[in-house]
């Protein structure tokens, strides 16, 4: 995942990227899919996904991480930090 708080990636780019760290299918992926209830992500997956945030600079604090509901609450706290960059 490449951030650059001057262009944000779109949904779609950013959609595709989760897909791949998470090992889903991106069309599984859509903005109001549950992240426990539609795609089963466990908080080993949750952990690894802050992590990989992490790494490219976004640090999602871990209580906001738990409240994070759907992919659409992950992308809009992605850019809540790309815009805090």
């Amino acid at each position: 995942m490449e951030i650059n708080p001057k262009n944000p990636l779109s949904f779609e780019a950013f959609q595709s990227l989760l897909a791949k760290e998470l090992m889903l299918p991106r069309e599984s992926l859509t903005r109001d899919a549950s992240l426990i209830d539609d795609l089963q992500v466990d908080s080993l997956a949750m952990v690894s996904m802050m992590l990989r945030f992490e790494e490219e600079g976004l640090f999602i604090p871990i209580e906001q991480a738990w409240e994070m509901e759907t992919i659409d609450d992950v992308y809009q706290a992605y850019l809540e930090q790309v815009d805090q960059k």
